[in-house]
């Protein structure tokens, strides 16, 4: 009888570090902007993968002196969707044309870029690619998405388009759109990127 309660303690106390160390990983991932980006990753990739769409994280592009950091990159029939992803739970502030936003949180008010911009000249960069391989006419936007507590953050940033939550952004991914068939060659616009990734 007392071998099983020690059975049993020693069950209970595998289980209890087990979720202690989940929430811990979580939290850590969380701290380094990193759960944001797994979140936004994993709703593209289930996205693409029935559809044959080719999905990029975390990618670094180099053209003619310019380059580009893309969090994500959905590559469909449709076209090119790039997608920024913030991470943190906090309020935002700015304009869609200002130089950077303002992040608050309770204990810190900091700058960071405005993603929007960032979202244009990733494109830019990326139109610049595609032109001097003779590639015109592929739809090309970016979203960004805030993946922190949608109760306790506010985007108050004025003019913008294409900023939403990660709720949001699941439902946006499901609009007509992205069914569109624009003749796109998914594979060859894939290989003809990977080659500018540095």
């Amino acid at each position: 009888m007392q071998q099983y309660g020690i059975w049993i303690v020693t069950g209970v106390l595998a289980v209890a570090l087990l979720i202690g160390a989940w929430y811990l990983y979580r939290y850590l991932l969380y701290r380094s902007g990193k759960l944001g980006k797994q979140k936004v990753s994993a709703a593209l990739k289930k996205f693409g993968v029935i559809r044959n769409f080719k999905v990029v994280d975390d990618l670094n592009l180099s053209y003619n002196g310019r380059a580009a950091h893309i969090d994500h990159m959905l590559i469909g029939f449709f076209g090119i969707l790039f997608v920024s992803t913030v991470n943190d739970t906090a309020e935002y502030y700015g304009d869609a044309k200002s130089e950077g936003w303002t992040q608050v949180t309770a204990k810190t008010r900091k700058k960071m870029p405005n993603l929007m911009q960032e979202n244009l000249h990733n494109i830019d960069v990326v139109r610049e690619i595609f032109s001097k391989n003779d590639i015109y006419n592929i739809q090309m936007e970016g979203v960004t998405v805030f993946c922190g507590s949608v109760k306790k953050s506010l985007i108050g940033i004025t003019g913008a388009q294409g900023l939403m939550t990660f709720k949001k952004f699941k439902a946006y991914l499901g609009k007509a759109k992205f069914d569109k068939d624009n003749d796109v060659d998914v594979p060859g616009l894939y290989e003809l990127i990977m080659k500018y990734k540095v």
